[in-house]
């Protein structure tokens, strides 16, 4: 007579599967000189975690929701709930770990919905960034770190915040939030929240911010005759970099560190375009370049000035993604500044090139509305330049254009190409879901990121 295997006595076994066996964690048989090998015996020796019969441990075997919570509460000590009163619809209050999901399910560690915990399901790289934020209490943390996890995901505040606290990494810049959790990847992360001497080396973003201000770890910097760091708790204004640091000895006129610039802050650097060689003539420049420095005071200009024009580049819309410098160079000349009030396209390349200014490369050709955002004390009809164009616009992992032909977007992770409307563009915005494009028109249209 055949017997029905429930979804419950599986889960059974996946929990068993994770408590220890005797067995020292250096003696399983899969796990010499592998990766996680510290990690894994550091919690085998704190009987937190085990392996299978037959001496192995299946690193690379996905973890379910029932083992990462018995091994939560193993390691967080967490005594059991003694009277639970949750009712889940696919485990049995008489099973003997009943009450490990109830625990964890009450300390608001693993949620369920619809009265199922799904304890044979397997555990998401985000599902368990979640749970070990909500399980040692990590903040919650908004600065963009990994290229793949955007604003909109619905974990993105907690993979950032279990990044920042160097519990878990990535690989090329990308988390794969979607991806299976291994049993040695979760072995590696629990053990680095309990434990700050495993945890990973200095914290590391992926991805810029950019703006007229940016905040970043509890500092805000701008441009107010020159670069500026305010301490968001205290108030404190603090000069980094003075116009005077970067004074120019050819006689030409340097225009940088202007406040109605972007600057762009990349981990602990600070990057702030410049325009140089304005022609009084004409007030159009015929050199671009970069100011980077870092985010402390530091004495002189020094090396700052890592980037200059490259071969006549106008160098606009500069962005630093994945450890590399984005910017834009037109193709043709620049008559458009004769009528500003008539948008032309420009052919644009799309460049990269290494933080250190090497390794070039050309991204991708495409047609952009020559088109700036004018400086605020500007009165004459005179229209200066400042190096971001109106009609490009980056966000995260994702360039967004337009032109005579429509608005587009362009993502950096698969270099694929999307066209969103037919509109004549004159100005873009994003929130954390939106793009919001102004166009010619003046109205406002928004399309879901």
């Amino acid at each position: 007579m055949k017997r029905k295997i429930t979804a419950s006595f599986i889960a059974l076994l996946l929990i068993v599967a994770a408590m220890p066996f005797q067995a020292h964690a250096t003696e399983f048989t899969d796990m010499n000189g592998h990766w996680a090998q510290k990690e894994i015996k550091y919690l085998y020796e704190r009987n937190i975690i085990g392996g299978y019969p037959g001496g192995t441990f299946k690193p690379n075997e996905p973890i379910t929701r029932a083992q990462a919570s018995a091994m939560l509460i193993k390691a967080l000590k967490i005594p059991l709930v003694e009277n639970p009163k949750v009712v889940f619809k696919d485990v049995s209050k008489k099973s003997s770990y009943y009450k490990i999901l109830a625990t964890v399910n009450e300390k608001g560690i693993l949620r369920g919905d619809n009265g199922l915990i799904r304890p044979g399901e397997k555990t998401s790289r985000a599902q368990m960034a979640a749970i070990l934020r909500r399980s040692f209490d990590i903040p919650f943390d908004k600065q963009p770190t990994f290229v793949d996890v955007v604003p909109a995901h619905w974990a993105y505040a907690d993979i950032n915040g279990i990044a920042k606290q160097r519990i878990a990494g990535g690989s090329e810049g990308k988390y794969m939030p979607s991806q299976s959790v291994t049993r040695a990847q979760f072995s590696a992360f629990l053990a680095r929240a309990l434990d700050d001497s495993m945890k990973l080396g200095k914290y590391h973003s992926y991805v810029s911010q950019k703006g007229k201000t940016v905040e970043q770890n509890g500092f805000s910097y701008s441009i107010n005759n020159g670069l500026m760091k305010k301490d968001l708790k205290t108030g404190k204004d603090e000069m980094i970099l003075s116009k005077q640091d970067f004074e120019s000895n050819d006689g030409l006129w340097i225009s940088y560190m202007e406040d109605w610039f972007d600057l762009i802050v990349y981990n602990d650097e600070v990057f702030i375009p410049y325009l140089s060689a304005i022609s009084q003539a004409s007030d159009l420049p015929s050199k671009y370049g970069v100011i980077r420095t870092q985010t402390q005071r530091i004495t002189g200009a020094g090396d700052s000035l890592i980037m200059a024009s490259l071969s006549g580049e106008t160098m606009r819309n500069l962005f630093i993604w994945n450890d590399r410098i984005f910017y834009t160079n037109e193709a043709t000349k620049r008559d458009y500044y004769l009528t500003p009030n008539i948008p032309k396209d420009s052919k644009l390349t799309l460049n990269s090139v290494a933080m250190d200014g090497s390794d070039r490369k050309k991204e991708r050709d495409f047609d952009g509305r020559i088109l700036f955002y004018q400086d605020p004390t500007e009165k004459t009809f005179i229209l200066k330049e400042n190096q971001n164009n109106a009609s490009v616009l980056f966000d995260h992992s994702t360039m967004y254009y337009f032109n005579k032909t429509g608005v587009y977007k362009y993502s950096l992770l698969d270099k694929k190409v999307s066209k969103l409307s037919s509109i004549q563009g004159k100005h873009m915005s994003v929130t954390d879901t939106q793009l919001i494009v102004t166009g010619q028109d003046g109205k406002k249209y928004t399309f879901k990121k």
